[in-house]
C-alpha cells in the first residue's frame, strides 16, 4: 500500500532496501538533519521487500542500486507490478550520465551519490513534491467541477498552486501560494507567475500539453513554474516551487563530483609516476655510492637526483589535491605554526605588501599534519601577494567558530554544525569574478601568464583541508580583494597525545630475511639491490600468490614482510600482512605504496613511519626504514 505525501502532523515513513547497515544510518542521519521525522524500517531480500509493501504503508521507498542477490531497479519493478506508484529513491556509489538518464527513464524519482548522501534531504522533499502533483492531477481528472471549488482545490494542494482562466485571470489560489509570496517580498499570490502566464495558459488549454519547469527569478529566489491544463474546466493550474536551494546544491555537487573525478585521475598518475621515482632515486643512490664514480659523473648523477626531488614534491602536490597522501597527525597549535612563518612569510611575499596578524587568545588545537597546514597557509599567502602585485595589505586572523544551523543554511554545502578552528586571509587585491571563483580549485586551472604558474597551488589546498575533515570558504570581488576562509575541526584530548618517535638506528647493514612483494618488476629490482648492498637476504615475489608459495617454504625465515598495499590480481598487502601475522605474531611488515590508503589491519598496528614508506623513496629512507622496523 503506498501512503501520500507526509506533513508536519506525522513522521515520515520509509522502507530502506539496503543491505549495508552504515549506508543506512548515514542516510537516516542526514535526513533527520533536513528536518524530517523519520520512522524506517529495513528490509535486504526481495520476498521481506514485497511482504512489507502489502502489509504496512510507507511514504517513500529508498534502495541501493546494487544487493547481493538483486538490484534496486529490480525492487522497483516489483513494486510497481503490485501496483503501487510510492516514490523510489536509488542510492549508488557511483553512476555515468547515460546510466543517470536511463535510471531516470525506468520511473525512478531521482538517485544520490553515497559520496554525496547529504543531497538525501532535498531528493526526499522533491521526490514527495512530484507525489503530489501526481495526485493532485489524478483526483484533477477525476472531479466533475473545477474551477469555483476553493474549499476543496486548497485541501488537495499542500504546495504553492494557482488556478487560471483561458485568458490567464487568476481565478485562485491557496493559503501556501500566499506563504510563498510573502517569503519572497510579493503582495498578492499572483505575483509570483511570469509575464507571459496568459500567454502559455492559453496555448497550454490549445494544445492540450503542459508546459514545466518555467523559471522566474523573484527577491533574488529562483521559483520554477509548472503549467497543466484543465480541458474539462477550460483552466490552468500553475504549481509553483522555490528551487533556489535545490539548484545550488546541485551545482555544489556537481563542482564536487567534477573535483572527485580529477582528483581519482591525478591520484592515479602521481601512483604511476612515483613508481617511476622510486627506481630513479634507488639507482641514482647505488650509483652514488660507488667510490669509482668520477667528479663530473657524480655531478650529473646528482642533477639527476635533485630532478627526481623536484617530481617527488610535484606528485606530493596531486597527492595533496585527491586526499590520498600520507598525514602525520598531531596537536597542532596553530597560531604556533603562524608565529613561526611570519618570517619566511615576509622573505617570500616582499617588502611592498603589509601584514597585519589577529590571534585568538582561546585557540585550541587542530589534529592536523603540522607540514602540510603550514603549506595551506603558504599556498594561501602566496595567491594574495600573486593577486597584489602593486602591493597591498594581507590580513591573518584565527578565530573559534562556533556553526550552528543559520550558518550552516546560509551556507549550504560542506559546512556543518559545531565549533571549528578557522583561519582567515584577506588580501586587498584584484578579487576574483563568478566564473573565476568556480574552478580556483581545479587543479592546473591558473590565471597567471603561461609558464608562472602550475596551478596547483589552490587545488592543493582544497586537498589537504578536505583531507582534515575541514572545509573552504571564498568571498571575492572584482576590484574588492579575496577572502579565504579554512575551518578545521579542534583537536579531542585523545588525539593530543604525543606521537611515538623511532629511535635512530646504531647501524643500517643487517643480515636477516627479508620477504619483498612488490608487482612493478622495476621497483621490485630496486629495493631488492639496495636491501642486499646493506646485506639482508632478500626473496622476492611479484604478486599475493607468488607471495604465498614462498611464504610456505621459507616463512621460518622470514623476519620482515615488505609489501606493496594494492596489487592488481591476487591477495593484498594488508591482506598477506594479516595472513602471516597469524601465522607467526612476531613477523615485522612495511607497507609501501605510492599513495596513503587507511589501513586497519587486525593484530597489528600501522605506526606512521615505523612500518609505511611513500613512494617516491631512496635507498637510504628505506634502508633506515627496514633496520627501525625490525629494531622496533
Amino acid at each position: 500500500m503506498t501512503g501520500s505525501i507526509p506533513n508536519n502532523s506525522r513522521p515520515l515513513r520509509v522502507l530502506m532496501v539496503e543491505d549495508n547497515a552504515a549506508d543506512m544510518e548515514l542516510c537516516l542521519r542526514e535526513l533527520k538533519k533536513a528536518g524530517y521525522d523519520v520512522r524506517s524500517e529495513l528490509v535486504a531480500g526481495a520476498e521481506a521487500f514485497s511482504k512489507k509493501l502489502v502489509t504496512s504503508v510507507f511514504d517513500i521507498v529508498i534502495a541501493d542500486a546494487s544487493l547481493p542477490s538483486w538490484s534496486g531497479l529490480e525492487a522497483l519493478e516489483l513494486m510497481r507490478r503490485l501496483g503501487l506508484t510510492t516514490p523510489f529513491l536509488l542510492l549508488t556509489g557511483t553512476m555515468r550520465e547515460e546510466e543517470a538518464a536511463r535510471t531516470l527513464d525506468s520511473g525512478v524519482d531521482d538517485y544520490v551519490l553515497k559520496s554525496a548522501m547529504s543531497r538525501i534531504g532535498v531528493a526526499v522533499r522533491l521526490a514527495l513534491e512530484r507525489a503530489a502533483l501526481r495526485a493532485e492531477n489524478i483526483a484533477l481528472k477525476q472531479r466533475p467541477q473545477a474551477g469555483s471549488d476553493a474549499a476543496g482545490f486548497a485541501a488537495l494542494n499542500p504546495y504553492a498552486v494557482l488556478e487560471l482562466a483561458a485568458n490567464g485571470t487568476v481565478l485562485n489560489f491557496n493559503p501556501p501560494a500566499v506563504e510563498l509570496a510573502k517569503s519572497v517580498a510579493r503582495e498578492h499570490a499572483k505575483d509570483l507567475l511570469p509575464p507571459d502566464a496568459s500567454v502559455i495558459a492559453r496555448t497550454a488549454l490549445a494544445s492540450g500539453h503542459k508546459r514545466v519547469g518555467v523559471e522566474l527569478a523573484v527577491s533574488g529566489r529562483m521559483l520554477s513554474c509548472s503549467f497543466f491544463p484543465i480541458a474539462s474546466s477550460q483552466t490552468v493550474h500553475c504549481y509553483l516551487r522555490d528551487v533556489t536551494d535545490r539548484q545550488r546544491l546541485e551545482a555544489q555537487l556537481r563542482h564536487s563530483q567534477k573535483l572527485e573525478s580529477v582528483g581519482r585521475l591525478a591520484a592515479g598518475i602521481a601512483h604511476d609516476f612515483n613508481n617511476v621515482l622510486t627506481v630513479i632515486q634507488g639507482h641514482t643512490g647505488l650509483l652514488r655510492s660507488d667510490p669509482a664514480i668520477s667528479p663530473p659523473m657524480g655531478e650529473s648523477i646528482q642533477g639527476i637526483a635533485r630532478a627526481a626531488e623536484r617530481g617527488s614534491k610535484l606528485t606530493s602536490q596531486l597527492l595533496a589535491f585527491s586526499r590520498r597522501n600520507v598525514l602525520q597527525l598531531d596537536a597542532v597549535d596553530l597560531n604556533e605554526v603562524l608565529t613561526n612563518l611570519s618570517s619566511l612569510l615576509h622573505r617570500t611575499l616582499g617588502e611592498d605588501i603589509t601584514y597585519q596578524f589577529n590571534y585568538a587568545s582561546d585557540l585550541p588545537p587542530i589534529h592536523a599534519d603540522r607540514g602540510l597546514v603550514e603549506q595551506v597557509f603558504m599556498n594561501l599567502a602566496v595567491n594574495a601577494r600573486d593577486a597584489m602585485p602593486r602591493g597591498g595589505q594581507l590580513v591573518v586572523t584565527t578565530a573559534l567558530s562556533e556553526i550552528d544551523a543559520t550558518y550552516v543554511e546560509r551556507h549550504p554545502g560542506e559546512a556543518r554544525e559545531g565549533k571549528f578552528v578557522c583561519l582567515s586571509l584577506s588580501d586587498t587585491g584584484c578579487g576574483m569574478d563568478h566564473v573565476t571563483l568556480g574552478r580556483i580549485f581545479e587543479p592546473f586551472f591558473t590565471t597567471k601568464e603561461f609558464g608562472k604558474g602550475t596551478g596547483l597551488g589552490l587545488a592543493t589546498v582544497y586537498g589537504i583541508v578536505k583531507q582534515h575533515q575541514g572545509w573552504i570558504e571564498v568571498r571575492s570581488q572584482l576590484g574588492q580583494g579575496t577572502t579565504f576562509k579554512v575551518f578545521l575541526p579542534p583537536a579531542s584530548p585523545k588525539d593530543a597525545r604525543a606521537a611515538q618517535t623511532p629511535r635512530a638506528p646504531e647501524t643500517l647493514q643487517g643480515t636477516e630475511t627479508i620477504l619483498v612483494v612488490e608487482d612493478e618488476p622495476p621497483v621490485r629490482w630496486i629495493v631488492k639491490d639496495v636491501l642486499g648492498k646493506y646485506g639482508y637476504n632478500v626473496l622476492e615475489a611479484g604478486s599475493g600468490v607468488e607471495a604465498l608459495a614462498m611464504w610456505h617454504q621459507r616463512h621460518d625465515d622470514i623476519k620482515l614482510l615488505l609489501t606493496d598495499m594494492v596489487m592488481p590480481v591476487g591477495l593484498g598487502g594488508q591482506e598477506l600482512a594479516e595472513k602471516f601475522k597469524s601465522q607467526k605474531p612476531d613477523l615485522k611488515v612495511i607497507f609501501i605504496s605510492g599513495y596513503s590508503l587507511q589501513v586497519a589491519g587486525r593484530g597489528f598496528t600501522v605506526m606512521d613511519n615505523l612500518n609505511f614508506l611513500q613512494k617516491p623513496f631512496d635507498g637510504a629512507k628505506l634502508a633506515l626504514a627496514v633496520r627501525q622496523c625490525l629494531d622496533g
